[in-house]
């Protein structure tokens, strides 16, 4: 076989190949999606997802005590229009109210339709009975006029065209009669970030990158826009936040461990093992990005107190010009921070999951990376962004076509139909393809008890598996900044990509004959022999004790 082919240089050295992977760091990132797909990162990210999810949800249950203080519909577009003007929060204010009122009029016109009250459910109850029975009358009539027909295609498709409108506009009425109620700040902060995430992941796919639904404009609709309406809710997102943040330190922590331990030593750790791991760790993991904030605000406190001095009659003016440049000094303490956790927050948490740390070094790390290396960090953030959102993507149509064909099949022999005359497997499932999203939602009023049960329990199935999605996006997440943060460490400090923590339990280590208990603990320098009478070496030349007639312990 010929010899690979070879290039000499003009000092007589011989090149055979190039490494790619030192040439171009970068592309260490590319990783990310097979670290990201390992299921036990997935299961992580999906428990995480869930349990957010739900404490968001049950948190919106709590908040319906308080209808005032729930979101109207196009909440956040009205946000959008009126953000940026000179009285944006009266603005917002008065198109909100007078949301809320028409949605008002709109209701009290409905129930000035019912004659006689039906239920003792409540007003709620008896519109519901009324609408229903409208529905009723409608498709009656429907039905007596084609018995009058001469039963042609004709009259055929016009009663089942009577008849489905009667349907849809009873599904119609009854929505808008539940937007009196307002809707979960959860539930509409969830849906609008989440449309923000997707307009970002297509912006990317097709290039679009300041165009209104554009990658820039969607980022900054996330990063600013959602925030700023959340911080109108303050109690309530409070309290969302710190549960947030509670599992995202669990969870995100064990993802962002088992990823450090993957990409520095090609090795796997279990789930109970990296939950051990963020759980030991869950205090700095959950102080880590609090710590800075906590620092603009005590320092923002102390500047507000210290504009007291203004207040002392003719001589505090002069005192607050005279000391005003301490107030710029911390302005710009507060600004750097600031400006060190929005562009180092994505490196905590790998920070702590590789070196095994404290949140205090986690900032530290974070910040001394980004300034020190501002722009190539700025590169590898938008390198991920860009092969994540391609990755994304790839995800979100394999679930689509997962969905598509499930449902193709599935209901493939479903021969019964609904009262609406549709097909009842569409009614209880309408597919990917009919809706073009995969999220859905569905007719109950068109549904009897048992239909409304079945479809209530394939909707369950249906979104844990489009729920996938967004455990992918979490576990790509972190894995993508785990890698950064490798690249980011090697760059500054000079530090192996393969130098990573590791903690090992006594029980993972064989015991010898003897009774002694040998642990070995490896690192890309050192090799720290234990045993159970105190000898240690850190030598790593010093043989490790070995049995007779047994190899070397090895982990």
């Amino acid at each position: 076989m010929a010899d690979a082919p070879q290039q000499t240089t003009h000092d007589g050295t011989i090149i055979r190949g190039i490494d790619w992977r030192s040439t171009f760091p970068f592309t260490l990132i590319f990783r990310s999606f097979r670290v990201a797909i390992h299921p036990s990162k997935l299961v992580l990210a999906l428990v995480a997802l869930l349990l957010i999810y739900t404490g968001g949800r049950l948190l919106d249950q709590i908040w319906r005590a308080f209808p005032r203080y729930r979101a109207v519909p196009n909440e956040m577009r009205l946000f959008e229009e009126t953000f940026g003007e000179r009285d944006s929060r009266g603005a917002f204010n008065r198109l909100r109210n007078d949301e809320i009122q028409a949605i008002d009029l709109d209701y009290q016109q409905q129930l000035a339709r019912i004659d006689k009250p039906k239920d003792k459910g409540g007003h709620m109850s008896d519109l519901e009975y009324w609408i229903l029975q409208q529905r009723q009358r409608e498709v009656d009539d429907a039905r007596a006029a084609y018995d009058k027909s001469n039963k042609d295609d004709t009259a055929t498709r016009t009663r089942d065209d009577r008849i489905h409108s009667a349907y849809e506009m009873a599904n119609v009425h009854w929505r808008r009669a539940h937007q009196v109620n307002g809707y979960g700040l959860f539930g509409t902060f969830f849906e609008y970030e989440m449309s923000q995430v997707n307009a970002v992941v297509g912006g990317a796919g097709r290039g679009d990158w300041l165009g209104p639904m554009g990658v820039v404009p969607s980022i900054v609709r996330f990063f600013v826009y959602g925030p700023l309406w959340a911080a109108r809710h303050y109690v309530y997102f409070t309290i969302f936040g710190l549960w947030f943040l509670s599992i995202w330190s669990i969870f995100g922590g064990a993802i962002a461990r088992i990823a450090a331990v993957h990409v520095a030593r090609d090795e796997k750790i279990s789930i109970r093992q990296a939950l051990a791991f963020s759980i030991s760790k869950f205090l700095s993991f959950f102080s880590a990005p609090l710590i800075p904030i906590l620092i603009v605000l005590v320092v923002g406190l102390v500047v507000a107190t210290g504009g007291l001095l203004g207040n002392i009659p003719y001589l505090g003016p002069i005192l607050v010009g005279a000391l005003f440049f301490l107030a710029l000094a911390a302005g710009f303490v507060m600004s750097l921070v600031l400006i060190g956790l929005a562009g180092g927050f994505n490196l905590m948490y790998p920070t702590i999951a590789v070196e095994g740390s404290d949140s205090f070094d986690a900032i530290s790390r974070s910040f001394s990376y980004l300034y020190a290396r501002p722009w190539r960090l700025a590169f590898y953030s938008g390198v991920a962004l860009l092969y994540g959102s391609l990755c994304y993507l790839f995800v979100r149509y394999f679930i689509k076509l997962l969905l598509w064909l499930t449902h193709f099949f599935a209901g493939l022999w479903f021969v019964y139909r609904a009262d609406n005359l549709d097909p009842l497997w569409n009614v209880m499932w309408p597919g990917p393809l009919s809706t073009n999203r995969l999220v859905y939602d569905i007719d109950f009023l068109t549904l009897n008890w048992a239909q409304d049960i079945g479809a209530a329990l394939l909707a369950l199935w249906v979104y844990l598996t489009i729920s996938m999605l967004g455990a992918f996006a979490i576990s790509f997440y972190f894995s993508s900044n785990t890698v950064i943060y490798f690249l980011m460490r090697h760059e500054v400090d000079a530090t192996e990509m393969d130098d990573v923590y590791l903690e090992q339990s006594d029980e993972e280590f064989p015991s010898d004959s003897a009774g002694q208990t040998t642990t070995v603990v490896t690192s890309s320098t050192t090799t720290t022999t234990l045993t159970s009478e105190g000898a240690s070496s850190s030598d790593p030349d010093a043989p490790a004790n070995e049995p007779p007639g047994n190899g070397p312990p090895s982990v």
